[in-house]
């Protein structure tokens, strides 16, 4: 009896103490959120370090090795900081932590505010500049400035198990597209130290869901820990900026990793973006690889109800698109600038103007991905494809058209009044309207997407070889020529990850003629002229990053067709741009050093981007035009226009 009394109390002991220890344990949201703040304070702390030995700066090799050293820990107590930081507060970490190093509108205003840049991609060109002491009192005050606002700055909500998940795989995106690439080090380019703590550090919280994940499934839990030891044990055998293998470390670590961790999200049962009622994001967190078709919910950069997008509806669009009837003249249509057959470009230097007469100011950039856009138009006047369309129609040198005339038009046409009624069936009253003829255009523009080029079948896995040149062409693109940093994956165009929010424009330099001699500036101020608030100086010639996806099919190059081949094109950004070239640029955003690409190595680089050409299914045009009753000589009109 004894025994059995004393076996009773031991078990009961046990499970109190084992419930006890269970209820002590804080659950991992919990221990990662403290884990921030501590990071947070490092942070801070690392950035008063770097203020004391810039004041200790006096121009001796001892002081500016501290001084890059001390940087180095600012960097990487960043990165540790920065996968939470970013994802909880993004509009504060671009602003003034880790932002681009070139001036901008201040957000929100009316007027012309500027907001200079600061935080640490301008210290990292500082310290990095040719000689400390020449800006050592310039570096100093940044310094200050990002000092300040740290102080000032709280974490603005509590961290649960959902941000965790989400912001380590943003991070992965972040860490690929902007890591890797160099952008966010412009001047030390030390990406791959960066690259190795923030795996680090999502390594170090993520397992603190290990026991559970591995419940759940024990070959994910024992996946995400061997591809995070993994890739961080390939990062430090590879820490040559230019020779990292970026295509072995995308299809290796970063897929795999991108993959198994929504994975894990979803085998937790932890709620995702979409059940959480936020707000939709061009960014979709479904997507299994950085390369799947579906990455970039397009839904997100338009302004149609989603029930508007139809098949008949892009059907109806594909129509107005290839009708003359939507011009003055009734001789020009979209398809008069941007033919299929030609990747929806015209391929002239500057695109027909309405009468035959003269040019637009610009070519016509292709359509194929364009919806992938916060803006758009090469000086990003319109905010939104029906917006774009809006100028086309009022445009004397291209519709020239009132929506009125052209809504008399439409309705004396009954296959037209048909069709329109058909793909908005919603619509009970003046179904034909102009939001409805902007809508149907801009389903049809939007559904010109194609993500299945040879490229994206590699590196998703659908095939199993590629030109290693393709392979070669990649890393240099994406590492040595720097394209990437402005010609963001996958997208390959400027609208900026890891969120895909913003569409950034550049001040390259392109001159008039570059057969003349001597150089000049092409003339056209681009942005700066496009609106009222953006008449900035540093706005002067600048342009919309556009894809290089389909390039092999679009040319002419540049805004006013200026290069006729890529190996002109990068022979242009091989010198450095305009400035390279010579020319007065103040506020060219591209480098001017030289890149130092051999011919081979733009040969690799013209083959990747070759490789991402794809217009399959894109290019059919309408077998006729919607005809009108009795003998109108409109029923003549031609598929895609006179021009």
């Amino acid at each position: 009896m004894l025994k059995y009394l004393t076996s009773i109390i031991l078990i009961s002991v046990s499970f109190i103490f084992y419930y006890s220890f269970v209820a002590s344990t804080p659950a991992p949201h919990v221990t990662i959120a403290q884990r921030h703040e501590a990071r947070f304070g490092n942070f801070k702390k690392s950035v008063q370090k770097l203020e004391e030995k810039c004041h200790l700066l006096n121009g001796t090799a001892t002081t500016e090795i501290a001084l890059i050293n001390t940087y180095r820990e600012v960097r990487i107590a960043f990165k540790q900081w920065e996968y939470l930081a970013e994802h909880l507060d993004y509009i504060f970490i671009k602003d003034y932590v880790n932002g681009a190093p070139l001036p901008k509108l201040e957000r929100k205003s009316f007027g012309l505010n500027i907001q200079q840049p600061q935080g640490l991609q301008v210290i990292d060109e500082l310290i990095f500049a040719d000689s400390l002491q020449l800006v050592h009192k310039e570096l100093l005050g940044e310094i200050i400035k990002l000092q300040s606002q740290l102080e000032q700055y709280k974490t603005p909500q509590k961290i649960y198990d959902k941000h965790v998940f989400e912001a380590a795989r943003i991070a992965l995106i972040r860490l690929f597209t902007l890591g890797v690439t160099g952008f966010d080090t412009p001047g030390s380019v030390a990406a791959i130290e960066d690259a190795i703590a923030v795996l680090t550090i999502i390594q170090e919280d993520v397992k603190c869901y290990e026991t559970a994940i591995s419940k759940k499934d024990k070959n994910l839990a024992k996946a995400i820990g061997k591809d995070f030891s993994a890739a961080i044990a390939y990062l430090n055998g590879n820490k040559d900026f230019e020779k990292l293998d970026r295509m072995y470390l995308l299809k290796q670590f970063v897929n795999p990793l991108f993959k198994n961790l929504l994975l894990a999200h979803q085998a937790l049962q932890i709620e995702l973006p979409s059940e959480s009622g936020q707000k939709k994001a061009p960014f979709n967190y479904l997507a299994t690889n950085i390369f799947d078709k579906d990455f970039l919910d397009y839904t997100a950069y338009l302004t149609i109800p989603n029930q508007f997008l139809t098949h008949k509806t892009v059907s109806l669009g594909r129509m107005l698109f290839f009708d003359p009837l939507l011009s003055a003249d009734n001789e020009m249509s979209c398809a008069s600038c941007h033919l299929p057959e030609k990747g929806f470009t015209d391929q002239l230097a500057k695109s027909t103007a309405a009468g035959h007469k003269t040019t637009v100011d610009r070519n016509s950039p292709t359509l194929l991905n364009c919806v992938y856009s916060e803006r758009f138009f090469l000086d990003l006047r319109a905010n939104s494809l029906e917006e774009q369309t809006a100028h086309v129609f009022s445009s004397a040198n291209e519709f020239n058209m009132d929506l009125l005339k052209l809504l008399k038009k439409l309705e004396a046409n009954e296959e037209y009044v048909a069709l329109f009624k058909e793909a908005f069936p919603e619509i009970k009253q003046k179904v034909l309207n102009n939001q409805t003829i902007q809508f149907a255009l801009s389903a049809y523009v939007s559904s010109l997407r194609g993500h299945n080029s040879v490229f994206d079948k590699y590196v998703r896995g659908d095939t199993k070889t590629i030109d290693p040149d393709v392979v070669s062409g990649f890393n240099l693109f994406m590492g040595k020529a720097a394209c990437g940093t402005c010609h963001f994956a996958p997208t390959f165009n400027g609208t900026v990850p890891p969120l895909y929010l913003e569409s950034e424009s550049e001040v390259l330099g392109v001159p008039e003629n570059p057969k003349a001699k001597p150089l000049r500036l092409d003339a056209d101020k681009g942005r700066a002229i496009a609106t009222l608030r953006e008449n900035a100086p540093f706005y002067e010639h600048s342009f919309k990053t556009v894809s290089v996806r389909n390039v092999s099919v679009t040319k002419p190059y540049m805004h006013n067709g200026a290069y006729q081949t890529l190996e002109e094109v990068m022979d242009f950004y091989n010198q450095g741009g305009g400035k390279g070239l010579g020319l007065d640029v103040p506020y060219q955003t591209l480098a001017e050093d030289k890149l130092n690409l051999n011919k081979n190595e733009i040969s690799q680089i013209i083959s990747f981007m070759n490789a991402l050409t794809d217009t399959t299914g894109l290019t059919s045009k309408p077998s006729r035009l919607p005809q009108f009753t009795g003998k109108n000589v409109l029923n003549n009109r031609k598929i895609g226009g006179n021009y």
